[in-house]
């Protein structure tokens, strides 16, 4: 890739990152998740050159990654999901009035998150569940 061509893509993913911005700092979280009280952690971070944001989630021990970024070549907004046992999933993600949605297969859960100026709201919720089966409300620390 030519050095002209670098910069601005550079730029645009840059600026299109902005969407997660909202993840970065540090959170403390409280909810619940499938039916118990659940307290957690998440760590949001400006990484590779500003143009992704790196989400460390740790949830009652468990722990989670997400990438989010831009994807130049389709014009879209992605966030790569990394989690226990090695697996690791990727998914369009939408704005929405209050935040974003990852938009994942039907068979898998939806993750719906809310954006507050100092608050973060997650839902997690199964096919065919009428509530979310994770909701975790987060503060700064």
């Amino acid at each position: 890739m030519a050095e002209l061509e670098w910069e601005p893509r550079l730029e645009r993913t840059r600026a299109e990152a902005q969407a997660f911005a909202p993840f970065l700092g540090r959170w403390t979280g409280s909810g619940h998740a499938h039916g118990e009280k659940s307290t957690g952690e998440l760590v949001g971070e400006a990484i590779l050159d500003g143009s992704h944001i790196e989400v460390r989630e740790r949830v009652d021990g468990h722990e989670d990654r997400c990438l989010y970024r831009f994807e130049v070549d389709d014009m879209s907004l992605r966030v790569m999901h990394i989690f226990a046992g090695g697996t690791v999933r990727e998914y369009p993600v939408e704005r929405t009035p209050s935040g974003l949605v990852w938009i994942t297969p039907p068979s898998e859960p939806s993750v719906e998150w809310h954006f507050g100026s100092d608050q973060l709201r997650c839902e997690v919720r199964w096919p065919g569940a009428d509530q979310p089966d994770v909701t975790m409300s987060w503060t700064r620390a």
